[in-house]
């Protein structure tokens, strides 16, 4: 297990030390469409005076759109250095760890709103990142997250040619996979529902990156690229 934790700090931290530390712009009109619903799902539920945490914040970017938008409290968990280092400089409190292991070290009921992208598919065992994340969420609050989805439109394509799906192929840490039903029975036992968002639906097969894609819908959600998705916090 340890020689696995060091192989994973070693890869994000190289993997964003080889990206520009920059300032991210936020017009809508140019990001992508999964960009632009976790910015409308966050505008929605209002962030100004809000405690917000990002568990794997990477380069930053949710972290400075939270800034920007008045948020009162900003935290960040995530076992790069490297990104630790670059939410330091907006954060009130960052913690390194090892969010499928380790506690975070926040007070319980603390955030208005959670955010944790393309963190679950890198972990083996999700149970205690998932009620970490729910234990320091107030009642009421949110939580915001997305994961690639294994059963996507072009995941199915290139299955068709032989080839993995993007989830598999994408990433070397990705080490589990998910469907909308999976994430639903993930977080039965914490008695909470996702509520999926739709994003974008991906129409070239051998080029996950590529331009070439289509607005989703309700109906047609379980095809994206990545489901993202939203819980609102009720404890008993």
């Amino acid at each position: 297990m340890k020689e696995i934790k060091t192989f994973v700090e070693t890869h994000f931290d190289t993997v964003f030390s080889e990206k520009p530390d920059i300032e991210y712009e936020f017009d809508i009109r140019r990001m992508s469409w999964k960009g632009r619903m976790i910015i409308r799902s966050l505008l929605k539920h209002g962030i100004k005076g809000k405690k917000c945490l990002d568990v794997g914040p990477g380069t930053g970017r949710c972290l400075q759109f939270l800034k920007r938008n008045h948020a009162s409290y900003l935290g960040a968990v995530d076992i790069s250095e490297e990104s630790l280092g670059r939410g330091s400089k907006l954060c009130n409190k960052t913690q390194k760890a090892d969010v499928e292991t380790d506690k975070f070290g926040f007070e319980s009921n603390f955030f208005d709103i959670v955010i944790s992208i393309e963190i679950l598919e890198h972990l083996r065992n999700p149970e205690s990142y998932l009620s970490e994340i729910v234990r320091v969420t107030k009642n009421g609050g949110i939580i915001l997250m997305s994961i690639p989805n294994i059963v996507s439109f072009i995941s199915r394509i290139r299955m068709l040619f032989g080839l993995l799906p993007t989830a598999i192929a994408s990433d070397k840490t990705h080490v589990r996979f998910y469907r909308k039903k999976d994430i639903v029975r993930l977080f039965a036992p914490l008695n909470l529902l996702p509520q999926f968002i739709p994003t974008y639906i991906s129409l070239n097969p051998f080029n996950r990156k590529s331009w070439f894609s289509i607005p989703s819908t309700k109906l047609l959600s379980s095809f994206d690229d990545s489901l993202l998705f939203l819980i609102h916090v009720v404890k008993q």
